[in-house]
């Protein structure tokens, strides 16, 4: 059981992601269609699509974090006194405070939208349930770096994803 709920966490960005984008590119697929087709609009697929699109983006960033292709600068890790792996695990500990903050900040925004309701035009949604993804997404980010680093200290696995790639065919090339 333990097992279970272990890989489905591990998997919930993907599937959130892959069914945020879906959900974007059925409802621009129907606009279309009673655009164009049908010669009416919808009045409230271009706000879900904005929604959709919003939580699309921000989950998708917690999905690169895990799989270690979140955008980063490797320049100058090489030259970085203690070796590369401190590099890695300074500019990763830089991203954690980055990412308290914005969770921060986040449950600031949230908390004021509750306390002040703002709701969205053409659903009538109140906008904080959109603006959770911002800490939501920040919080698995944050649970992310930290697996990367406990995979590469614990297991030996790269935190980098194309050095984890570069592994594995050196590997290959050797057998």
């Amino acid at each position: 059981m333990r097992g279970r709920v272990v890989s489905a966490f591990d998997r919930f960005e993907l599937v959130f992601a892959n069914l945020s984008l879906a959900l974007l590119v059925g409802i621009l697929a129907l606009q279309v269609f009673f655009r164009y087709v049908l010669e009416t609009g919808l009045t409230w697929s271009e706000e879900i699509s904005r929604f959709a699109f919003v939580w699309f983006v921000y989950i998708s960033a917690s999905l690169a974090a895990q799989r270690g292709t979140h955008i980063r600068v490797t320049l100058f890790i090489r030259w970085f006194p203690g070796g590369r792996h401190y590099a890695l695990l300074l500019a990763d500990a830089i991203w954690i405070v980055f990412n308290v903050f914005v969770v921060w900040a986040g449950i600031l925004l949230i908390e004021r939208t509750l306390r002040f309701p703002v709701y969205s035009t053409a659903l009538f949604l109140p906008i904080a349930w959109i603006y959770l993804v911002i800490p939501l997404a920040h919080a698995l980010m944050i649970l992310r770096i930290l697996q990367r680093q406990w995979n590469f200290w614990r297991h030996g696995i790269p935190i980098i994803a194309d050095e984890a790639q570069q592994a594995l065919v050196e590997v290959d090339e050797k057998t």
